[in-house]
């Protein structure tokens, strides 16, 4: 099972809530401004096979109308999207589930 992981970060470091990936075939996505040291985080994450790093000036601030497509995008490949249960992620993921027409587990 292909698990997409939707990092949090602040475009420096990963957060906290970030802190480890699950068991299995996990891709970490990481998706900002500048986000490259985040990414190298995320890259020594224990059990994240693949980091995916979206790196452009429209997702500096990790807002849900510009992350929201860009996972849909992305979600063909996966069994299961998850994001830690911050702020954030409760904004993306509902928006996520909306486009893809499916039900979102909190």
């Amino acid at each position: 099972m292909a698990v997409l992981l939707v990092a949090d970060h602040n475009n420096t470091a990963l957060g906290a809530s970030t802190a480890k990936a699950m068991a299995g075939d996990v891709h970490v996505l990481v998706a900002g401004a500048g986000c490259s040291a985040a990414a190298e985080a995320a890259a020594k994450l224990e059990g994240a096979s693949k980091v995916l790093v979206a790196d452009a000036p429209q997702l500096a601030n990790q807002l849900a109308e510009e992350l929201a497509p860009l996972i849909v995008g992305l979600a063909g490949s996966y069994d299961a999207i998850l994001a830690p249960a911050t702020a954030s992620g409760k904004n993306v993921l509902p928006r996520v589930a909306a486009l893809l027409d499916v039900m979102v587990l909190s």
